[in-house]
């Protein structure tokens, strides 16, 4: 801080120590208040603001610890120099404890100690603040940067959310689904996985990467996917394919499976070739959710607890909505007879612990199925 704009107060009992200061301090260009003990020196500073404080020790009313003290716990930052008549080693450390900056003894012979006290004080000051302030700048050049960066990551979720739901709406859309049956699904599948235990972020991971668990329908023919009848054996074999399509569909990409996107640099694909965690969960989903619990299912005849949660808790949820729903091959069934089928699968093709927690959640399955009716 420029000496022409630096404001010092002292607060001492005798008027010619003060006035001696003022006179030596103004010729510098500073500004300089009096005030005759610690009481109006304490009003002083909260009503002028002072950028420096000069304080004796011994003093009528309120003594110069008090000021001390009163003043770090408000204005930690406000540079304050004990300048005492006393010698004692013990007024210096007590006084330093208090919070002085700095500690003079009276009477100054050199006023130049009291000169370069005073710069010395408000340059650690402007320093402070300095401090403070570039602080300050990059806690908000760090907020708005995270702010950015959250919008960004949001506007990416949201995006892939919307992608990965198309995805699964279109591999619905082959075997003339609304694709209202990958909604109802999803919305099951978070319903359970939530009432089995897990957390939000488990939960919704399952729920989103449900949406997929059909996505290697896409690689089936019509022929087959649009039989009104029942499936030979050889239709049933390709069939069964698609949750190995799924799963190669849904595998990390390689260099091959991008060759030609994104320019000759491929700086637009960087870390596209990642395996996160919702990819994991649709191809486990997409793999697994036709496996069942007596491993009789396919395509690996996994049973009981080999198969994934994920994959077992979809299982359950897909046959719900799929008995209940119209296909090429059969009418909707009634709610009371869907429900009956859920209680003979319980054990067979359903893992117990799953159905158990669906008729528990049946409430809440039900208000979806009506919500999200085709």
């Amino acid at each position: 801080m420029e000496p022409q704009e630096a404001t010092i107060l002292t607060i001492d009992d005798e008027s010619l120590i003060r006035e001696s200061f003022r006179f030596y301090l103004e010729d510098f260009g500073y500004k300089v208040l009096e005030a005759e003990n610690g009481r109006i020196g304490l009003e002083m500073i909260h009503t002028s603001q002072p950028d420096l404080v000069l304080v004796d020790l011994r003093m009528p009313e309120v003594d110069g610890l008090t000021v001390l003290k009163e003043v770090h716990e408000k204005y930690p930052n406000l540079p304050i120099i004990v300048i005492s008549g006393t010698g004692f080693i013990g007024d210096a450390v007590e006084a330093m404890k208090s919070g002085a900056w700095s500690y003079l003894l009276k009477p100054i012979s050199d006023f130049n100690s009291l000169r370069f006290a005073v710069e010395q004080a408000l340059e650690k000051a402007r320093l402070i603040e300095e401090n403070k302030n570039y602080r300050e700048l990059l806690e908000q050049k760090v907020a708005l940067r995270t702010q950015e960066l959250e919008y960004t990551n949001q506007l990416l979720r949201d995006t892939r959310m919307q992608v990965i739901l198309r995805l699964g709406k279109a591999s619905e859309y082959r075997d003339k689904e609304t694709g209202r049956h990958v909604v109802r699904v999803s919305c099951y599948t978070k319903i359970l996985a939530t009432n089995l235990g897990f957390n939000d972020h488990d939960s919704d991971l399952m729920a989103l990467g449900s949406a997929l668990h059909d996505i290697g329908k896409i690689g089936i023919s019509d022929t087959i996917l649009l039989k009104p009848g029942s499936l030979s054996d050889d239709e049933w074999v390709r069939m069964r394919e698609h949750c190995l399509l799924g799963r190669d569909l849904l595998k990390p990409l390689t260099n091959d499976d991008v060759q030609g996107f994104g320019g000759e640099s491929g700086e637009a694909l960087e870390g596209i070739f990642s395996d996160s965690e919702l990819m994991q969960m649709a191809r486990v989903i997409a793999y697994s959710h036709h496996e069942h619990w007596n491993g009789q299912g396919y395509p690996e005849g996994l049973s009981t607890d080999d198969i994934p949660i994920a994959g077992r808790i979809v299982s359950a949820v897909d046959i719900y909505d799929a008995v209940g729903s119209k296909r090429p091959y059969k009418e909707a069934y009634p709610e009371a007879k869907c429900l009956q089928i859920m209680r003979d699968a319980s054990g067979t093709l359903l893992d117990p612990g799953v159905v158990d927690v669906f008729f528990e959640s049946l409430d809440l399955l039900q208000q979806v199925k009506e919500k999200w009716a085709d």
